[in-house]
């Protein structure tokens, strides 16, 4: 079963809508397909959240790779999807409700004759190379920040581990839209509590690590944004224990190294379209869980986090400048302009090698901060349809 490159075409936006897509219904504990057939070619979906919780929908494909996704559909709306499938088979899609966990799977059987995959553009593909070389470049950083984080925490050195911690994440929050391809690795590395629904999944990764580090304080823990539940503190009372932690920080260490290996493979594979809409897929990662406080809700370095995602967005967009300018000369003015507005406004809070905690983030910084983002992101929306023509 083969599967070429998706198309992400998420908006905020029937059993089958016009253009013939598969109308599917996400509530909080559901994931109904108005058909579970499809044919070869391009294979369309449009997602509807009728339930109380932001939800994602995916598509997997060999391996369990992710082939591909619509993110942060919120109550109410809806997300599209177009996924082009070269070869008949059984493929397997998936409801996040809450974007936690595996989500509510089911099955759709595509069937028809085998296609040929569509071919991108020479300078597209050149482009994508590019970013590719970029990305394995970051693994091996990756990879031996993480074994310099993970030596200092089994010393227990753990000044020296919070002091690295930004740091050794700063690769991985570049290169996001490859990790997350891989829908067991990904969540092994920088799953957050929110992900194992109150602990009925392990905790692992970055995050595990990060609660050992800054163990929860009274005052931050309760229901809001940002803050650390009470089931979360609880857990990190009755598990987070040394020998937990090491066991954590070497499955940290092996995760990291594997997807290294797998990037790094002859015959591995980033989608087309999955490499043009990257930019803004890294920019909305800042947006959806990282503005609010949620995502480094222990260390409250979050803003190495920004930094990290806003380099790999103008990373990838710099390997199709060529492409952007030749065709529309003022987008790309604007793309430079408003990452330029982005970088400042976080390099106001720069302190030595690193950034301030985020709790020094005044509610009204983070509203600025995240209306740029926004701003940013509305404009890298027209870069997919753009490159690709």
């Amino acid at each position: 079963m083969a599967v070429a490159a998706p198309m992400l075409l998420a908006g905020c936006t029937s059993k089958e809508s016009a253009n013939g897509a598969i109308a599917v219904t996400s509530t909080n504990d559901a994931c109904e397909l108005a058909t579970s057939e499809a044919q070869t070619g391009d294979v369309n979906f449009k997602v509807t959240n009728n339930g109380s919780k932001v939800t994602e929908f995916y598509v997997y494909g060999n391996n369990n790779r992710v082939l591909g996704e619509v993110e942060n559909i919120g109550p109410g709306l809806s997300g599209n999807l177009t996924v082009e499938v070269t070869d008949p088979g059984t493929y397997t899609v998936a409801c996040k409700p809450g974007m936690v966990g595996t989500g509510v799977r089911e099955e759709i059987t595509v069937t028809g004759d085998k296609k040929e995959k569509s071919q991108a553009p020479e300078d597209v593909n050149n482009a994508k190379e590019q970013y590719l070389s970029y990305v394995r470049n970051q693994l091996n950083t990756l990879e031996t920040q993480t074994k310099t984080f993970v030596d200092a925490v089994k010393s227990g050195d753990l000044d020296a581990a919070r002091a690295q911690f930004g740091l050794a994440r700063t690769p991985y929050e570049r290169i996001e839209p490859v990790a997350e391809s891989f829908p067991d690795l990904d969540p092994a590395i920088d799953m957050r509590w929110d992900d194992t629904e109150d602990g009925k999944q392990p905790f692992t990764g970055f995050h595990r690590i990060e609660r050992y580090l800054w163990p929860p304080q009274p005052q931050e823990i309760g229901d809001g944004p940002g803050q650390i539940s009470p089931a979360d503190a609880a857990n990190a009372k009755a598990t987070d224990t040394k020998p937990n932690i090491d066991r954590a920080a070497d499955q940290l260490l092996a995760d990291v190294t594997t997807l290294k290996t797998e990037v790094n493979k002859p015959d591995f594979t980033f989608e087309t379209r999955s490499f043009v809409q990257g930019p803004q897929a890294l920019i909305d990662e800042v947006a959806a869980t990282k503005v609010g406080g949620e995502e480094d809700r222990y260390s409250h370095t979050d803003l190495w986090d920004f930094a990290a995602n806003v380099d790999g967005s103008e990373t990838a967009i710099a390997t199709m400048q060529p492409i952007i300018s030749a065709k529309d000369p003022q987008l790309m003015d604007k793309i430079t302009a408003q990452f330029a507005d982005v970088r400042n406004a976080i390099n106001e809070f720069r302190e030595g090698d690193g950034y301030v905690s985020y709790t020094q983030v005044t509610e009204a910084q983070r509203k600025d901060l995240s209306n740029k983002i926004d701003a940013l992101s509305a404009t890298l929306s027209q870069v997919p349809g753009l490159v690709l023509g």
